[in-house]
């Protein structure tokens, strides 16, 4: 078997992402009482001269902005926790001299010839962006970045080396994201 560069799957960067993402719910809970508190204070103390319709309308924005903050967060973590166990053991692709072999998602193999882009896309919010294979125009394969425990810049550098300079892993996409 030749030699061949093996992108394998890791959870690391994920499950920081979930302890990230709890660690903010959790923030976000303790702010809301903290503010809680507050708003009832301000609204005992000085509400009193205020009409009942600015402490409804004070109190509907507080709540509304609160909830809105709350479900955010909920979801974000929700999201973390279904990439972490979106991650499955073993390796995401191979690259070799005869071409990319993509094991998960699915399995496909396309030889250097075929290959018609290799690019990152999507998105930076969530998993963030993947690396995409596309073969005679057609989507073949995709896996997120931080799925991978291989940066973007050593994909390029070994899709470039055993392409013999005729593939490269294509960034531009994320131009338009920042």
């Amino acid at each position: 078997m030749p030699e061949r560069f093996a992108a394998g799957l890791t959870p690391l960067p994920t499950a920081a992402r979930v302890t990230q993402q709890r660690s903010a719910l959790r923030w976000r809970i303790i702010s809301t009482v903290i503010s809680a508190v507050v708003l009832g204070l301000v609204i005992y103390f000085l509400g009193r001269d205020w009409p009942r319709t600015w402490t409804i309308v004070v109190v509907a924005l507080w709540t509304a902005s609160s909830v809105f903050w709350l479900v955010v967060s909920a979801v974000g973590l929700a999201n973390a926790k279904r990439d972490l166990a979106a991650i499955q053991e073993g390796v995401a692709f191979y690259l070799d001299g005869r071409g990319v072999e993509f094991v998960t998602p699915v399995a496909a193999r396309v030889p250097w010839e075929n290959v018609s882009a290799l690019r990152l896309v999507g998105r930076q919010s969530g998993a963030g962006p993947s690396v995409s294979l596309e073969a005679d125009g057609a989507h073949i394969a995709k896996v997120p970045v931080s799925f991978i425990d291989a940066a973007p810049e050593i994909i390029d550098s070994a899709a470039r080396a055993y392409s013999l300079g005729r593939v490269h892993l294509d960034t531009s996409a994320l131009d338009r994201v920042v």
